[in-house]
């Protein structure tokens, strides 16, 4: 069947016509850390939900933090999850979206609308100390910390963007290219994350003549342009680097199924981790690179699980009705 043509928009249109892409395709189908299952301790002013036990053959798993969004209140919000239970820690009823934790897992980044446009927003991991740092009218989306958590990189107008974690010294690292013949990674991105060496960035893009993904990487200086992973067979999106730097975690979207797969950043080794017929989207990497967090609709809700790096003792981690997306794993 011949695919769907889809118009390019331009500018912060473009961005958000890939956004709209990704929802609809989602919406088609060192030491141990303290176990989930701790008891939860709230603070003065703070509600916090207990974490949910998960189902698993092990005793425990190691947590860290996980911070996600969600729609559990009926817009975006920015939750944490940890052994202490989830939190949200946004608590705006403007959409805040796509939240990163430091490398330290002292602060959260994140886009929020709140003003009316998407920019760029960090924060205290208790929720603290909400500083804007940036205010281009065109919107800015996809915020990520680079490994030594001195720089962000961001998208503006789909074109990848880096700034030091201040919010000064933006420059810009690549240029969408616009129309129906964009050149394999070179139209809308959509960041996924860094190099652990912080020399490169990973990111997805869309080929809007037949709506397919493809999996890329960059160095910060606008060189080494590589596709890492293309159709065939199938529509990828979604990626992240693991810790050591030896593979790329991304979504796969083939004959309407989505899986987690890995792949080495010279394309090599494609593997399918997650094998199950719902969506399974979103991954994520834990510090140590031996667990994997993502986003499935296993139980007729998108909800948070987690599996070893070779696919193994998958375990559900959030319950809350509302869409729960976005998680990234820290410290």
């Amino acid at each position: 069947m011949r695919e769907k043509e889809v118009p390019v928009l331009g500018g912060f249109a473009g961005t958000l016509l890939v956004l709209a892409l990704l929802l609809t395709a989602a919406c088609a189908g060192g030491e141990e850390t303290p176990p989930l299952t701790a008891t939860p301790i709230a603070t003065p002013g703070e509600t916090l939900t207990p974490a949910p036990s998960p189902s698993t053959p092990e005793a425990s798993l190691p947590l860290g933090r996980i911070a996600f969004g969600s729609r559990r209140d009926g817009n975006g919000e920015v939750y944490l999850l940890s052994p202490a239970g989830e939190q949200n820690l946004s608590n705006n009823p403007a959409e805040d979206l796509g939240p990163d934790l430091s490398p330290d897992g002292s602060k959260v980044v994140f886009a929020s609308d709140r003003e009316g446009t998407f920019h760029i927003y960090v924060m205290n991991i208790d929720g603290s100390g909400l500083t804007k740092l940036t205010d281009e009218p065109v919107g800015d989306l996809f915020p990520r910390w680079s490994s030594d958590g001195r720089r962000i990189a961001f998208v503006r107008t789909a074109s990848l963007m880096v700034m030091d974690s201040d919010g000064t010294n933006v420059r810009q690292v690549t240029e969408a290219k616009q129309g129906l013949a964009a050149p394999p990674c070179e139209g809308s991105a959509t960041l996924g994350g860094w190099s652990p060496d912080g020399q490169q960035l990973t990111f997805d893009t869309i080929d809007p003549t037949r709506a397919v993904g493809q999996i890329c990487t960059i160095n910060l200086d606008g060189s080494g342009l590589t596709v890492v992973a293309s159709e065939p067979p199938g529509n990828n999106v979604e990626p992240v680097w693991s810790p050591d730097g030896q593979w790329i975690a991304y979504r796969s979207i083939e004959d309407n199924n989505h899986e987690i797969y890995i792949v080495r950043p010279d394309g090599a080794s494609r593997t399918n981790l997650s094998n199950d017929p719902a969506l399974d989207i979103e991954p994520d990497w834990s510090p140590d690179g031996k667990w994997l967090v993502f986003v499935s609709y296993r139980h007729d809700d998108f909800d948070l699980y987690i599996m070893k790096a070779d696919g193994s003792d998958v375990a559900r981690i959030t319950t809350s009705p509302g869409k729960d997306s976005d998680p990234s794993w820290g410290p």
